[in-house]
C-alpha cells in the first residue's frame, strides 16, 4: 500500500495510536506518570469504591480493549470535562475502534483546551493526513513549531506540499526528514522528483539511485531516473537504467517509447523504429504509441509510412482526437491540405479543448485534480490583483475546462465566464499571446468564427510561430476563407511542427515524470 495512503511514516504503538516524538519521548509514559497525581486531578475518585484511573485507560488501549477505554474515559470526563489528556485518550480509543471522524473531533476538542499538546496534535495530524484533508498542513506545521527537529512531521509535510506541486518547500521539508526517508520509498521518490523539478539534477539522480538500491524492482523510480539522466544529456546512462525493464518478458509501452526517444536523439533511428513497432504490437490500444511513430515518420519525411501507422491506430481507436491531429499534420506536410483540414476539424469535434502545441503551458489544467480549489484560488488572485493580466488568463483557462461530471448548462456558463476573463486579460496586456490563443479557441467553440479569426490574427502578429493560433485560424476559416490562404496556413503550421527540435521533445517528456507509483 502507498505510504501516502497508509501513513507508515508515523511510528505507531500497536493497540494505541500514539506517535512518538522525534526525541523518543513516549507519550504513554507521560500519561502514566501523570496518573500518579490522580488524586489531585480527579478528587471524585477518592469517594468511589473503585476509582477510575488514567492507568486503566492506558492499559485498556494497550491491550486493544477500546470499548473499555471509551467507557473509562466517559467516567473520567463526567468529573473533569476539561481534561485535555482524557480527551486525547478518548480520541485514541475511538481511532482504535475504527471511528476516525469521531476520533478527529475528540483530538480537536483536546486541542481547543490545550493547543500545543503534542499527542493530540500528532493524532489529529495523522488522521487528517490519512483523510487527505488540507487541515493536516497547519497541524503538522504546529508540530514542527513545538519540535523543529521532528523528521516524521517534516516527511509528512513534504508529501503534502509535493501533492500541491510546491516542490521547493517540499524539498526543504524532505531534507529535514532524510533520516527516516530510507525506510519510506514512496517519500524518497517524491523527494527525488522534487529535486528534478527544481533542476537539482545531481541530487535527484543520487536519490533515485538510493531508492533503486532499496527497491530494485521499482519501475516508476527506474523510469524517472532514466528520464532525468536523458534530460541531463546522459543518454548512455539512461539506456543502461532502462535495460532491466527492456529485457523483461513484458515491457510497459511507456518504457519502450522512452527508449525509442533516447535512441532517436542519438541518431539511432532503426533502433527507435523497432522499439515503437514493438510498443504498438504489445499495446495496440495505447494512442501514444501511434503518435510517437507518426512523429518519428514526420521527422524523417516518411509521411506515407506515418499515415499508414496512424490508420492502423484509427481502426483500433476511431474516436481519438490525437490520432486525427497526428494524421492531419502528416497530410499537411505531404501536401494533402484538404485531407489535413478534414482531420483537424474531426479532431476539434472530438476534443474542442485539444491544444496543438504539445508544450502548451496548461497551468490551470495541472490543477484538474482539484478543479474547484483551482477556480477558487484563481478567483481570489484576480480579486486581490485586479490589474494582473496573467491572473485573468489563468482564471480563464481554469474556467474553460469543465469536469466530466459537469452538466451542459454549467459548462456553457463557465465558457462564457472564461471568454470574459480572457478578454480582460487581453485588455490589460495586449501582447499576452496565450490569452488570445485561448480566446480564439473559446470563440471557435461557441461558433463565433469572426471573433476567433480576429483573436488568432492578433496572436500571430505578435508571434508568427504560434501553432495554436494557426490551428484555430485554419478551423475558423474553413467555411469562410479562400483555399489558397488555407493551404498556405496548413503548410506553415506543419512546417513549424517539423522545425521543432529534439530539445522540445526532451522538455515535453521531462514533464512526464511518474509522480504516482
Amino acid at each position: 500500500m502507498d505510504w501516502r495512503e497508509s501513513l507508515p511514516v508515523l511510528p505507531e504503538v500497536r493497540g494505541i495510536s500514539l506517535m512518538r516524538s522525534a526525541c523518543g519521548t513516549a507519550v504513554i509514559m507521560t500519561l502514566v506518570v501523570a496518573a500518579c497525581f490522580l488524586g489531585r486531578i480527579f478528587p471524585f475518585a477518592l469517594a468511589q469504591e473503585h476509582p477510575v484511573s488514567i492507568n486503566e485507560v492506558v492499559d485498556a488501549l494497550r491491550t486493544g480493549r477500546s470499548a473499555d477505554a471509551l467507557h473509562l474515559c466517559g467516567e473520567l470526563l463526567r468529573s473533569d470535562p476539561q481534561s485535555y489528556k482524557v480527551w486525547t485518550l478518548r480520541a485514541m480509543a475511538l481511532e482504535q475502534s475504527s471511528q476516525p471522524k469521531e476520533a478527529l473531533t475528540a483530538y480537536q476538542h483536546a486541542l481547543n483546551l490545550t493547543p500545543d499538546y503534542l499527542p493530540a496534535l500528532e493524532g489529529a495530524a495523522q488522521l487528517s493526513y490519512k483523510a487527505q484533508s488540507p487541515q493536516a498542513i497547519p497541524l503538522l506545521r504546529k508540530i514542527i513549531l513545538v519540535q523543529p527537529a521532528n523528521p516524521t512531521a517534516h516527511a509528512m509535510l513534504g508529501a503534502l506540499e509535493y501533492r500541491q506541486r510546491d516542490y521547493g518547500q517540499a524539498a526543504q521539508d524532505f531534507a529535514e526528514a532524510e533520516q527516516v526517508l530510507d525506510s519510506q520509498p514512496a517519500a524518497l521518490l517524491d523527494y527525488a522528483i522534487c529535486l528534478a523539478r527544481l533542476n537539482r539534477i545531481a541530487d535527484s539522480i543520487a536519490h533515485f539511485r538510493e531508492l533503486l538500491n532499496l527497491r530494485p524492482g521499482d519501475t516508476a523510480a527506474r523510469y524517472d531516473l532514466a528520464l532525468v539522466q536523458w534530460h541531463s544529456q546522459a543518454s548512455a546512462d539512461a539506456l543502461a537504467t532502462l535495460q532491466p525493464m527492456l529485457a523483461a518478458e513484458k515491457t510497459d509501452s511507456r518504457v519502450l517509447r522512452l527508449a525509442a526517444a533516447i535512441h532517436e536523439a542519438n541518431n539511432e533511428t532503426p533502433q527507435a523504429v523497432e522499439l515503437l513497432r514493438k510498443a504498438i504490437a504489445d499495446d495496440p490500444n495505447e494512442v501514444a504509441n501511434y503518435v510517437e511513430f507518426a512523429t518519428l515518420s514526420f521527422t524523417h519525411g516518411s509521411y506515407s509510412v506515418g499515415i499508414d501507422i496512424v490508420n492502423l491506430g484509427l481502426k483500433k481507436l476511431p474516436n481519438s482526437a490525437a490520432l486525427y491531429m497526428a494524421r492531419g499534420v502528416l497530410f499537411g506536410q505531404n501536401g494533402d491540405f484538404e485531407k489535413a483540414m478534414n482531420d483537424f476539424e474531426r479532431a476539434h469535434k472530438l476534443d474542442p479543448n485539444h491544444t496543438m502545441a504539445a508544450t502548451a503551458e496548461g497551468i490551470a489544467q495541472s490543477q484538474r485534480h482539484d478543479h474547484e480549489a483551482a477556480l477558487k484560488n484563481f478567483r481570489r488572485q484576480v480579486r486581490e490583483h485586479p490589474k494582473d493580466a496573467y491572473g485573468y488568463y489563468l482564471l480563464a483557462e481554469a474556467l474553460s475546462w469543465s469536469p466530466p461530471e459537469a452538466n451542459p448548462a454549467d459548462s456553457q456558463k463557465s465558457v462564457g465566464e472564461a471568454i470574459a476573463a480572457a478578454k480582460e486579460a487581453t485588455e490589460l496586456d495586449s501582447h499576452l499571446v496565450q490569452a488570445y490563443d485561448l480566446l480564439g479557441s473559446l470563440y471557435l467553440q461557441t461558433d463565433q468564427r469572426e471573433l476567433a479569426i480576429k483573436a488568432c490574427r492578433i496572436a500571430l502578429d505578435d508571434d508568427p510561430k504560434d501553432q495554436q493560433a494557426l490551428y484555430t485560424l485554419i478551423l475558423s476559416l474553413r467555411k469562410t476563407g479562400g483555399k489558397p490562404e488555407l493551404n498556405a496556413l496548413v503548410k506553415r503550421l506543419t512546417d513549424l511542427r517539423k522545425a521543432e527540435g529534439d530539445e522540445n521533445t526532451r522538455k515535453f517528456r521531462y514533464g512526464q515524470l511518474v509522480e504516482e507509483p
